[in-house]
């Protein structure tokens, strides 16, 4: 255990040298400016976000790729340089919480807004972190169970605190960021992999480097990216997964965005022989690549189409076939599989937003995994693995300023995320589903609304029915469809598949934001759960009751000519 321990600090120290060398070289070859910031990746949970959102709805940020994050301060910047720009010249007309809710993010946003107008003369440097105080409540009798819902698979009441160091360097062409998280809410989190050190459990959450010339930006490093419209989460790359060790590359135009990016995922041990100090011999390295591509048409319309394939094996590395940004991997796939017997896991993305008027959004993410075209053998006639989303989106009904109305029904099928044969490639990143954050085989609806009672209160209520079935992404791949007698028999299974658990919800939140410095923010979730965790036993009871606490501070450092 001691063993352990020293290796997490020393893996700690390491990580902070290489950060303060690279930070050393940003800022002593090239002057640290003030427009690193505004290259500066927003982390996806940033509270902003919900405030962007409700006001795409109301037709601001129309030039944003809203479905592909996260998004770089600079460019919320700019985007409300230039809405300031349409309200001085009376072409906006903001209401009373449109208004409030600018007025938030250019609260936040102020020292991006001033660099834009900065000379070069200025250079800074930047420093922060953010804490959080997270007081919560769960029911023992979930912790362990197949309630898998948001984070109900821990339990026990606890107070712990999360601090989030953030540090960023470079010029107007190079960014260094840094990040360290500090969560001892990770201890009681079953799916956290990684050392406990005195009490407290901790990772690198971003460091990367990013490199901008023109309409393009290249970044090496770990970090966040997340597709889709979804608003409770995303099909294929999410926000429920932890951050990725990765290369990301992209090109924007004025209507359309290219990305393709490489992804190494956490190794699979192959079998428990290990050596002390060193862990499992036999492992199955692990990789991702994929390329997306954004379109946005006029204001009305964002269409994200993206494909992506999961591969890897002992001894694999990244194969130059899937780092080709524009090839077609389901096609190099099945040539792999049969003449070379590598086979791999594509997947594919179609989302949307679409604003017919303002005020309404309809919204909705299509997930093939793998569909069935053919008839000829037995494994044909197994179910297409495939996810769907679709919702909407209604602001100020009945001319009510503030409010908005929400619906949306996710459906992710049997096996969706699963494989057949080789289990590094489920899609799975340190036991945390890549995808949607219920895994597959299931399928939920949520009704619900929201209001800005007074610019700084904001509460929102919903309904929500869940149905699961008990296989999961971590269970045994079901293969019942290959014990049919004849392929003209046919197959077909129940939706959710197995036992099935029912969850009706009622959920709250009530956020208050004292400043863009500080919040708090209460939440509260009451179910009844029939079937629950499959024992047949019926419940009622407080799944969640969270009361936290958010400081976020930002210190920069400015060296003028």
């Amino acid at each position: 255990m001691a063993d352990g321990k020293w290796r997490f600090v020393s893996r700690l120290n390491q990580y902070t040298r290489i950060l303060l060398f690279l930070l050393v070289i940003a800022c002593f070859t090239s002057p640290c400016t003030s427009y690193a910031a505004l290259k500066e990746t927003l982390p996806v949970y940033h509270w902003s976000y919900s405030v962007l959102d409700q006001l795409r709805l109301r037709g601001y940020f129309p030039k944003l790729f809203i479905s592909r994050r996260p998004f770089m301060r600079g460019e919320i910047a700019r985007s409300l340089r230039t809405i300031q720009e349409d309200i001085d010249a009376g072409r906006k007309q903001p209401s009373r919480v449109e208004q409030s809710l600018l007025d938030q993010l250019n609260d936040e946003f102020n020292d991006e807004r001033i660099a834009l107008s900065e000379q070069l003369g200025t250079y800074r440097l930047k420093i922060g972190a953010f804490g959080t105080l997270d007081g919560l409540y769960q029911p023992k009798d979930l912790e362990n169970s197949a309630v898998i819902h948001y984070s109900v698979n821990r339990s026990g009441n606890r107070v712990r605190e999360k601090i989030r160091t953030k540090m960023s360097a470079g010029t107007d062409k190079l960014i260094v960021f840094h990040s360290l998280r500090f969560d001892r809410n990770l201890g009681d989190d079953p799916t956290y992999i990684g050392d406990e050190f005195l009490g407290f459990t901790a990772f690198t959450e971003q460091a990367y480097v990013q490199g901008h010339y023109g309409p393009v930006r290249f970044k090496l490093g770990r970090d966040f990216l997340v597709f889709g419209s979804g608003k409770s989460g995303h099909l294929l790359l999410s926000d429920n997964s932890r951050t990725f060790d990765m290369y990301n590359f992209d090109f924007t135009a004025a209507f359309l965005k290219f990305t393709a990016f490489g992804i190494e995922l956490d190794d699979m041990p192959l079998d428990s022989i290990g050596v002390r100090g060193i862990g499992p011999i036999n492992t199955a390295r692990r990789f991702i690549n994929g390329h997306r591509l954004d379109l946005r048409l006029g204001t009305w319309a964002h269409i994200g189409i993206t494909e992506l394939v999961l591969y890897g094996g002992p001894n694999r590395t990244f194969e130059l076939a899937y780092v080709n940004p524009v090839n077609y991997y389901n096609g190099v796939t099945l040539n792999d599989a049969d003449a070379l017997g590598r086979p791999s896991n594509t997947l594919g993305l179609i989302d949307f937003a679409l604003f017919p008027r303002t005020g309404v959004e309809l919204f909705g993410e299509l997930l093939i995994d793998d569909i069935k075209v053919e008839k000829k053998v037995l494994s044909d006639l197994e179910p297409n693995r495939i996810g769907i989303m679709v919702g909407a989106r209604y602001a100020n009904p009945l001319g009510l300023d503030g409010v908005t109305l929400h619906t949306e029904y996710t459906r992710i099928s049997n096996r969706t995320y699963n494989i057949f044969f080789n289990p590094w490639e489920r899609f799975l990143h340190r036991n945390r589903p890549i995808g949607y954050f219920l895994g597959n085989n299931f399928d939920r609806f949520e009704l619900g609304g929201s209001a800005w009672i007074m610019p700084s209160l904001f509460i929102s209520a919903s309904y929500e029915y869940l149905r699961q079935g008990q296989d999961n992404i971590d269970s045994p791949y079901n293969s019942d469809y290959l014990n049919i007698p004849s392929i003209d028999v046919g197959y077909a299974e129940p939706f959710p598949f197995g036992p099935v658990q029912r969850t009706h919800a009622a959920n709250l939140s009530i956020e208050f934001l004292g400043s863009i410095d500080w919040r708090l923010q209460m939440d509260l979730r009451i179910a009844r759960v029939n079937n629950f965790a499959f024992t047949g036993l019926n419940r009622n009871q407080i799944q969640q009751f969270r009361l936290g606490i958010f400081v976020d501070i930002d210190r920069f450092w400015d060296f003028s000519d």
